[in-house]
């Protein structure tokens, strides 16, 4: 389960991200349901739990009180564990980045940061399954040009494009303007993503394996590092991708970019982007 990119623009957000649903008992279109262990009917009186405390299905869910989502914030039930924390039915498992221009250089760096909250104070990434992946949609005239790599919080790092050295033919990611100097002029940008089990090697080895092909496809890649790279990295904090140019001419633009985790390790209902 991974949730769909979203275009950022260079827009800085913050926002509360809920992705739950809860149980509930059938009914009709009436305002009231029946119970299914009771027997008794329910009388819907709010859209949303009126009342964490009192009780009452106030709006015939199946849920009460604390097994609210909505309720998640009040005070009587600061103590209580989110409902179906950790389910396939709750977590936010993809966050988005902002984008980045990729100037011409040589050996100069570029990154783009997001910032994530809301796993388990010291929670880190202790197994491989817990990560999913990393999107890109980029144009880059000279994919040779890069080194691409993703920083965690706390420093761990995972090669996604490994600089194999100034040899080599041209390679276009997406459709960039070709003839655009020093600074991006943004072209079109095309889907790639880094996956430990993508149907494709690394890009360049692919690359190499499919010469005469002029530019790179949209799809799955495995990365040139390993995902055992990022185990021990802290969850909270801030994500990055990191670009390196480290051949002269060309250039390119991330339009956006996308991280995501495995539902197992979400621990609750609430992620915070920042």
């Amino acid at each position: 389960m991974a949730l769909s990119f979203t275009s950022l623009s260079s827009i800085a957000f913050s926002a509360l991200l809920l992705a739950c649903s809860g149980g509930g008992n059938g009914g009709g279109g009436n305002g009231t349901r029946t119970d299914a262990n009771t027997g008794e009917q329910c009388v819907k009186v709010t859209e949303t739990e009126a009342n964490c405390a009192n009780g009452i299905d106030d709006n015939c869910d199946g849920l009460i009180d604390c097994e609210n989502i909505e309720c998640s914030f009040d005070p009587s039930c600061s103590s209580q564990p989110l409902i179906d924390a950790g389910s396939s039915e709750c977590g936010e498992l993809s966050f988005g980045g902002e984008p980045l221009a990729i100037p011409d250089g040589n050996g100069t760096v570029y990154e783009t940061l997001l910032n994530i909250g809301g796993f388990d104070p010291g929670q880190t990434l202790d197994t491989t399954d817990g990560f999913d992946s990393i999107c890109v949609v980029m144009e880059h005239s000279w994919l040779r040009d890069l080194q691409i790599e993703m920083v965690c919080p706390s420093g761990e790092v995972m090669i996604l494009q490994e600089f194999l050295g100034t040899t080599g033919g041209e390679l276009f990611m997406g459709m960039p303007n070709d003839n655009d100097g020093t600074n991006p002029v943004p072209g079109v940008g095309t889907e790639y993503c880094w996956k430990a089990d993508g149907i494709n090697p690394p890009m360049l080895e692919w690359a190499n394996a499919n010469t005469g092909v002029g530019v790179l496809p949209a799809g799955d890649y495995r990365p040139n590092g390993s995902v055992d790279d990022l185990l021990g990295c802290t969850l909270n904090g801030e994500w990055g991708i990191r670009v390196i140019d480290d051949w002269a001419s060309d250039n390119g633009y991330i339009f956006e970019w996308e991280i995501s985790f495995s539902e197992d390790i979400i621990p609750d209902c609430l992620i915070i982007i920042d």
